[in-house]
C-alpha cells in the first residue's frame, strides 16, 4: 500500500511556499485531494481528506465567524486549509489560530509565487 500524503509533506515541499500557521498537531493528516473554493460554505461541497485551498474570499470576518469557520471545516473532516498569503483574506484572528490549535486542524499560508525555488 502506498504512502498516504501529509499536511507535513505540502509544508516540507519548498517548491509549494507553504508555511503553518496554526494547528501543527495536524500535520500528519492525510491529504487525498485538494480544490479550490471561494463559496461561501466550502465545507458543503467538499469531502472529508481533502485541502481547501482559498486565496480568502471564503474566510470569514471577525473572531466568532473564523472560530465556526475551522469547527465546521474541521467537523466536515478536511485534512485542513491553505489560504493565500497575498491579502485577499481579512486579517485571521488570535480565535481563529485558538480553534485551529485546539482541534489540530492545520491553517497553512502559501505565498503569491510559487515553484519558482
Amino acid at each position: 500500500m502506498a504512502k498516504s500524503l501529509t499536511i507535513r509533506d505540502l509544508v516540507a515541499s519548498p517548491v509549494l511556499g507553504t508555511r503553518t500557521h496554526s494547528g501543527a498537531a495536524g500535520l500528519d493528516r492525510p491529504v487525498l485531494w485538494a480544490h479550490s473554493c471561494e463559496l461561501k460554505d466550502p465545507a458543503r461541497w467538499l469531502q472529508p481528506h481533502e485541502l481547501l485551498m482559498t486565496v480568502g474570499m471564503c474566510v470569514p470576518a471577525g473572531s466568532d465567524a473564523q472560530r465556526a469557520f475551522i469547527a465546521d471545516l474541521d467537523d466536515a473532516g478536511l485534512a485542513g486549509i491553505a489560504i493565500g498569503d497575498h491579502g485577499f483574506a481579512p486579517p485571521l484572528t488570535p480565535a481563529l489560530a485558538d480553534e485551529s490549535n485546539a482541534r489540530g486542524f492545520p491553517v497553512l499560508l502559501t505565498e503569491q509565487q510559487t515553484g519558482r525555488r
